[in-house]
């Protein structure tokens, strides 16, 4: 085989190996959205996502803007469970995540009205 050709399959093999990492990307979605309550955003609010299937548990917390992320999910559906310290708990039983795409998933919390304080 002439060596023309070994190089230009090597070379060929090489961008094949290393596209594998970048398709891989497109194979998982995220869940983002803010946390608000009347007042406003809510910093420091715990959010876990549940894979309804496989039960695998992700977890992100909200940052100053009130802004959450969870990234590098399989494609399904996923339950949530936000908590925020003074506030009441929320489940949020269904939320769909696509190959290559971010489920957009806003909360809006309720002040809460007893003594405990959350988590």
């Amino acid at each position: 085989m002439p060596r023309w050709i070994k190089f230009t399959l090597l070379i060929f093999a090489f961008l094949l190996v290393a596209a594998i990492p970048l398709a891989r990307q497109f194979e998982t979605g995220s869940i983002e959205g803010s946390i608000t309550d009347a007042r406003g955003p809510v910093a420091g609010a715990s959010v876990e996502a549940r894979n309804l299937v496989s039960g695998d548990v992700f977890n992100a917390e909200s940052d100053a803007n009130g802004e959450y992320i969870l990234e590098h999910l399989r494609p399904g559906q996923y339950s949530l469970w936000v908590e925020a310290r003074g506030h009441d708990s929320l489940w949020v039983p269904r939320v769909v995540v696509e190959h290559g795409q971010a489920a957009r998933e806003d909360v809006r919390l309720a002040q809460s009205r007893s003594g405990f304080s959350g988590s």
